[in-house]
């Protein structure tokens, strides 16, 4: 019985995490397409996978689709956030840093 009771809550604890977890990437379909903006160049994600189309002009850059993929990765936090709250500045250090910056912005000469 305990054998049983322990395979159920494995197989229902690997079930979870799964929808749990941060994304690290940008979840693609097939058929999406990719334009890699400093290059130009277009991929179409297909069940085999990525595949070249051709380099885009300058015309065609301006009229993506807005269903187009220009980044596969999520956009980076301002902030770094930390994994341990120990590691993260206290509201003090917070509080400091900002009049840090107003007090620096109020000083600055004008020209």
């Amino acid at each position: 019985m305990k054998r049983f009771l322990a395979t159920v809550a494995i197989a229902l604890a690997s079930a979870v995490p799964a929808a749990a977890q941060a994304q690290s990437f940008v979840q693609v379909r097939d058929w999406d397409v990719y334009v890699d903006l400093p290059t130009h160049f277009a991929f179409v994600k297909t069940p085999a996978g990525w595949r070249f189309v051709r380099r885009l002009d300058d015309e065609q850059m301006t009229r993506l689709p807005a269903s187009t993929l220009t980044a596969l990765l999520p956009r980076e936090e301002p902030e770094i956030r930390y994994a341990h709250p120990a590691l993260e500045m206290s509201p003090r250090q917070l509080a400091m840093r900002a009049d840090a910056r107003i007090a620096q912005a109020t000083t600055t000469p004008a020209q």
